[in-house]
C-alpha cells in the first residue's frame, strides 16, 4: 500500500496534476472532465454529510472544552460546506480541461485543511472529554472520513489528503493512549484509512481503463482497419455536418484502375499492400483535407473545404494526386501499378443533399474511369 501511495505523482506533471497515476495524452483532457463532472455531482452530498457530521460532533462533545473550541472547529468546517454548496449552485456543466483542472485542483487544499482543522478538533475532544464515552469524537472523526474519501473517490488526491489529515493526528494520539483497546482502534483506523485509499486508486485507475476500452472501440468505430482511413461511417458524418453548416465543401471520389486483375493475378495480399500505399500517399498529398476515407473495396473519397464562391482549393490537385496514386508498388519482388479515376463535385456550385453530392461526383467518376479506357 505504502508503495501505491509513493507512486501518487507519476504523471509528467508531477504533484501539479491531479492524476494518481499516469494517463495517456489522448485521454488527459476527457479524464479530467469526467472527474471534475463526477466530483461536482458528489459536492452536494458531501457538503450536507460533512455538515451534518461537525453538528452532531459538535453536540456529542458540548460542555466538555471551552466555548471557542467547541464552536471554532464545527463553524469553520459548516461554512465551508455552505460556502461550497453556494458556489456550485447552477453553473453549466464542466466543458473544458482548464475549467475541470481548477475545480480538482482547487478541491485539494480545501480537503486536506478541512481534514487537518477536524483532526485537531477530534484530538482535543478525545483528550477532554469525559472518560467513558472519549470514544465518540474518533468515532464520528472516522465516519468524517470515510464519507470524505468516499464522496470524493473522483479526486483520488483530495480524497487521500482529506482522509490522512482527519485521521492522522487522532491515530497518533490514540496509539499513545495507555489502553490496549484504544490503540486497537487506533489501528484499525489506519488499516481501514489504506483500504479506502487502495479502492480510491483503484477506481482511478479502472476510470482510465474504461475511457481507453471506450476511445479504442469509438476509433475502430470510424476507421477502416486494412488502411487506418476513415471508413464510410465517419466520412458520411462528416460530409452531413459540413453541410448542415452550410459550409462550402468539394467532394473526390476516386477509384482504382487495374486493381481487380493484380488482386486476382497476384493475389489479395498484394491488392492490400496495394491499398495501404494508396491511403499513405492520399494523405500526404492532401493534408488539409477535411477527411480522408476509403469507402469500400478499392473506392477512396477525399473532402476538402472550398472557398465561399465554390472554388476548387489549390491543395486539391487532382493531377497531382493521380501521379502519386500511379507510382508502383513493390510486393514480392513485382513492381506493381494501378491507375485511379476521379469525380469531382462542389457543394456550393451544385447544392443538393449527402447522397446527391456524392451521386454526382459518382457519376464523373465514371465518366472520367469510361474515357481513360477509350484513351
Amino acid at each position: 500500500m505504502l508503495r501505491r501511495l509513493q507512486r501518487i505523482g507519476t504523471d509528467p506533471d508531477g504533484w501539479r496534476s491531479p492524476f494518481t497515476a499516469p494517463v495517456p495524452v489522448h485521454l488527459r483532457a476527457e479524464t479530467m472532465i469526467l472527474q471534475a463532472e463526477r466530483l461536482r455531482g458528489f459536492l452536494p452530498m458531501l457538503c450536507v454529510l460533512i455538515a451534518a457530521n461537525a453538528l452532531a460532533m459538535a453536540l456529542a462533545v458540548l460542555g466538555d472544552l471551552p466555548w471557542w473550541q467547541q464552536a471554532t472547529p464545527p463553524a469553520l468546517i459548516i461554512g465551508t460546506c455552505l460556502a461550497t454548496l453556494f458556489a456550485a449552485r447552477g453553473t453549466d456543466p464542466i466543458a473544458s480541461e482548464d475549467q475541470a483542472a481548477r475545480l480538482l485542483h482547487g478541491t485539494l487544499p480545501v480537503a486536506a485543511i478541512l481534514g487537518t482543522i477536524a483532526g485537531i478538533w477530534c484530538v482535543n475532544a478525545f483528550t477532554e472529554t469525559e472518560k467513558y464515552y472519549c470514544m465518540v469524537a474518533p468515532v464520528f472523526i472516522g465516519i468524517a472520513a470515510l464519507v470524505s474519501s468516499t464522496c470524493l473517490i473522483s479526486a483520488p488526491r483530495a480524497a487521500i489528503a482529506a482522509m490522512a489529515t482527519t485521521v492522522t493526528p487522532i491515530v497518533i494520539k490514540m496509539m499513545l493512549y495507555d489502553n490496549l483497546g484504544v490503540r486497537a482502534m487506533a489501528v484499525m483506523m489506519v488499516l481501514v484509512a489504506m483500504m479506502q485509499a487502495s479502492v480510491v486508486l483503484a477506481k482511478f485507475r479502472e476510470t482510465v481503463r474504461m475511457l481507453g476500452y471506450q476511445h479504442e472501440l469509438d476509433r475502430i468505430a470510424v476507421t477502416d482497419p486494412m488502411t487506418g482511413l476513415q471508413n464510410r461511417l465517419a466520412f458520411d458524418r462528416t460530409l452531413e455536418t459540413c453541410l448542415e453548416a452550410a459550409e462550402p465543401v468539394v467532394l473526390v471520389l476516386a477509384d482504382l484502375d487495374g486493381f481487380k486483375q493484380i488482386n486476382d493475378r497476384y493475389g489479395h495480399l498484394a491488392g492490400d499492400e496495394i491499398l495501404r500505399h494508396v491511403a499513405r500517399r492520399m494523405q500526404t498529398v492532401a493534408p488539409s483535407a477535411l477527411s480522408v476515407a476509403r469507402l469500400g473495396g478499392d473506392e477512396f473519397a477525399l473532402l476538402f473545404a472550398a472557398s465561399p464562391s465554390g472554388q476548387i482549393p489549390g491543395t486539391c490537385d487532382l493531377e497531382a494526386l493521380r501521379s502519386v496514386i500511379t507510382q508502383p508498388v513493390q510486393f514480392n519482388g513485382h513492381m506493381l501499378s494501378v491507375g485511379c479515376s476521379f469525380g469531382l463535385a462542389a457543394s456550393q456550385a451544385e447544392g443538393g443533399t449527402p447522397d446527391s453530392l456524392v451521386h454526382l461526383a459518382d457519376s464523373r467518376l465514371y465518366r472520367d474511369k469510361s474515357r481513360r479506357k477509350a484513351a
